[in-house]
């Protein structure tokens, strides 16, 4: 068997959920041929793991570099997928599983292969309703494209992975003619965020580290570390990183506004392998996800279980899509939107000596990119 992975777009641009693309199939290839079909050269791949994470490029993981481009015109649904059904013309006889989060290119590899190759097996990887999101912002007319596109893919591929159980739910409540076969599995982490060992004396007391959208929470934590400072009268120190210019200087001027500048250093994106050493010198690792977005149903934080695997405590929004995975009993959980509520369990957990640093890392484990590999292979085979 070999997978196939389309996707049209520089992996190396290394948004966060390119990360985790790259990540998890690289530790795929540790057991299986998978053939990344994208925008860069094996070369950029390998570079790109290497510096931003420290990772070395399996050499079961093929990189194939698929041109989008013809005469000078850009098209992902005319010269990527052509490229790419030309590509595996050569596989006519072989098993191949193709799969990918691109709903277009699932489309295109459904409507071309799928009654010509009784071979080739279909699986989609799903993170949100994007159709519910776009009505949500009143992009109505996108909204219902969408939703013919998602009815499709979600009806005609032969396996869904759904990132939280409460996704998979939702896709059955809005799309009835979808498949039956959901695979629950929320994203994974690197494992070597196990072996991250905790300074005695931690620089900071509270760390994120990720996205800074709007609906990540950013202004309720910044909002909840002023409560604690002027009405708990406690100083402590925060860092958050991930920021870009603009998101930099916004959540500044709130410090400022705030009274707690000296409290909050911003930090602009870094290499992922650069967080281990801020983690190391933190407490408390916090997720302030809001209800909008996908922040409701749809959310499997890859933070979070970098946070549970390296031994941090953790805050973080008591939301349907986070409390589906995780018991109470790892986590401090704090009601979305409220800087009162983060406030106090930011302050519960710094002050919590029953903390189990063993019961959270031993419940990682589980959801390493090795773990879910796994897994995901028992699924689709």
């Amino acid at each position: 068997m070999k997978i196939i992975y389309p996707y049209p777009m520089h992996i190396s641009n290394g948004y966060t959920y390119m990360l985790s693309i790259i990540q998890f199939l690289n530790t795929l290839a540790e057991s299986v041929t998978v053939e990344l079909l994208c925008l860069d050269s094996r070369e950029d791949i390998k570079n790109y793991l290497n510096s931003n994470l420290g990772i070395d490029l399996h050499s079961n993981l093929k990189v194939v570099k698929i041109s989008n481009k013809r005469f000078g015109i850009k098209s992902n649904k005319i010269f990527f997928i052509r490229n790419v059904l030309k590509y595996l013309d050569q596989y006519k006889k072989e098993r191949l599983v193709v799969y990918t989060r691109d709903f277009k290119q699932m489309r295109l590899s459904i409507k071309n292969l799928k009654n010509n190759n009784q071979g080739i097996k279909f699986v989609f990887e799903a993170h949100q309703i994007l159709s519910q999101n776009y009505c949500r912002e009143g992009e109505y007319k996108k909204a219902k494209e969408m939703k013919e596109l998602e009815d499709f893919v979600f009806s005609n591929a032969d396996d869904l992975i759904c990132i939280t159980s409460t996704l998979s739910s939702e896709i059955k409540k809005v799309f009835p003619t979808c498949t039956n076969n959901h695979h629950i599995l929320p994203v994974g982490f690197n494992k070597d965020f196990l072996n991250i060992e905790h300074k005695k004396n931690t620089r900071y007391d509270v760390i994120y580290s990720g996205n800074f959208s709007q609906w990540k929470g950013l202004d309720v934590l910044v909002e909840a570390i002023s409560i604690i400072k002027h009405q708990y009268n406690r100083d402590i120190k925060a860092v958050l990183i991930g920021a870009n210019d603009q998101t930099k200087q916004q959540y500044e001027d709130q410090a400022k506004e705030l009274g707690v500048f000296d409290n909050i250093e911003i930090v602009k994106r870094v290499e992922h392998k650069k967080i281990y050493n801020y983690i190391a010198q933190s407490t408390v690792g916090v997720l302030s996800n809001k209800y909008d977005a996908d922040g409701l149903l749809f959310t499997s934080p890859l933070k979070l279980y970098e946070y549970l695997g390296s031994g941090l405590k953790v805050v973080v929004s008591r939301l349907p899509s986070i409390e589906s995975n995780i018991n109470e009993s790892l986590v401090y959980y704090a009601i979305p939107e409220s800087p009162y509520s983060f406030a106090k369990e930011i302050l519960n957990a710094l002050d919590d000596d029953t903390f189990d640093i063993n019961k959270v890392k031993e419940f990682s484990r589980g959801y390493t990119w090795e773990s879910r590999s796994k897994n995901f292979m028992d699924s689709i085979v």
